[in-house]
């Protein structure tokens, strides 16, 4: 099946570069395919695995929550329970419209109305200079800063700073890097801990993900070998965006790995297999209707519900599209890579991933 989707993107679609990937574990059996990804890949070939990231920080945040050190229902205006400290730092950065309404629960949810500077374009209305202009972009585009560390306060502080949102809280869904990006603050002053450190020491470590790591430097652009180079297609160019700075992306974004690892760290978290019990699991995985199309119409606290495959989350980075599931179900953990992005169809491309692994799925039960 691999070989028949790659080959359709080089025939109708004229693609000159990238492939296909999949992994699905049963519980008993692992089965491992791809196609038109050079050099051959394996499992335990390294990727960015894009915003599948979220879901070390849900973690983190429900450890926490789970260890009584937050309350994802508490208000970011509020105080850790039983301390006078504050959530988040009382500095212009963190001073996001509606905040004495946005929860750490609406966070996670995507129902903050947070605005995503990752995402989207700042408005052409801020009197800014980099105003109608991606800001990550814009910085990285000035005359020696390529290599720019973005910070937390940073990316929250262009949303604070220019009083950007989507809506007042708890009225809809719009998803959120930058959300994220406040979470991942609180998981730091929790902590003690960088967002980095806090994900190495309580995931990475305990569950020997060892092909796993989060890059925060600007100039940590590269990928351990063995690694899948990926490719972005627009107007018959094939761009390699294999070497990013990814500064801008911690929290939401940043993680690389490889299939071995990520499955794991899927059937581990969603079956109770890490720091998290089953309870903190359950309420991960309580999905809503967000009043989406697509894999997000069902999202819970950092956990996406696609039908026929099960709870996880999707990923997608110019040059790579992700699904990571898990079905209890039938206890089949499913991991899909594209490392290529066909720009003009990037949507059509990943429904038709989602499908393909429905189908390899229901040919291995």
């Amino acid at each position: 099946m691999t070989d028949s989707l790659a080959n359709y993107y080089r025939a109708e679609r004229n693609i000159p570069d990238g492939g296909f990937l999949i992994q699905i574990n049963t519980g008993s059996e692992n089965y491992f395919a791809a196609s038109g990804i050079e050099p051959a890949p394996d499992e335990i070939s390294h990727m960015r695995i894009c915003s599948i990231s979220k879901t070390f920080t849900a973690a983190a945040v429900m450890l926490l929550n789970q260890q009584g050190k937050v309350n994802i229902n508490d208000h970011i205006t509020g105080n850790f329970p039983g301390t006078d400290t504050p959530y988040l730092p009382s500095t212009p950065e963190f001073d996001v419209p509606y905040k004495d309404q946005i929860s750490l629960k609406l966070l996670l949810e995507h129902r903050a109305g947070v605005f995503d500077v990752t995402n989207d374009p700042i408005p052409v209305s801020v009197s800014q200079p980099y105003a109608g202009q991606f800001y990550s972009v814009y910085i990285t585009q000035l005359p020696g800063n390529a290599y720019h560390t973005f910070t937390l306060d940073e990316m929250v502080g262009v949303a604070a700073s220019n009083k950007l949102s989507y809506f007042p809280p708890d009225q809809q869904y719009h998803y959120s890097n930058t959300g994220y990006n406040i979470l991942a603050k609180i998981v730091e002053r929790a902590s003690g801990l960088t967002w980095s450190e806090f994900v190495e020491t309580n995931f990475f470590q305990p569950l020997s993900l060892n092909n796993t790591s989060s890059v925060w430097k600007g100039n940590d652009t590269l990928l351990p070998s063995p690694y899948i180079e990926s490719f972005f297609y627009l107007d018959g160019v094939s761009t390699n965006t294999t070497w990013q700075n990814m500064s801008s992306h911690v929290s939401e974004g940043n993680v690389i790995s490889n299939s071995e690892d990520i499955i794991k760290w899927m059937n581990h978290l969603m079956t109770g297999q890490t720091a998290l019990n089953m309870n903190t699991v359950e309420l991960m995985k309580q999905v809503i209707p967000t009043g989406e199309t697509g894999p997000n119409a069902l999202y819970g606290l950092g956990i996406c519900y696609i039908e026929g495959l099960g709870y996880g989350h999707t990923g997608a980075l110019p040059g790579y599209l992700l699904i990571d599931l898990y079905n209890p179900e039938t206890g089949v953990t499913v991991f899909a890579m594209s490392n290529f992005w066909d720009y003009a169809n990037v949507r059509a491309q990943n429904d038709g991933m989602i499908e393909f692994a429905k189908n390899a799925v229901s040919a291995v039960k």
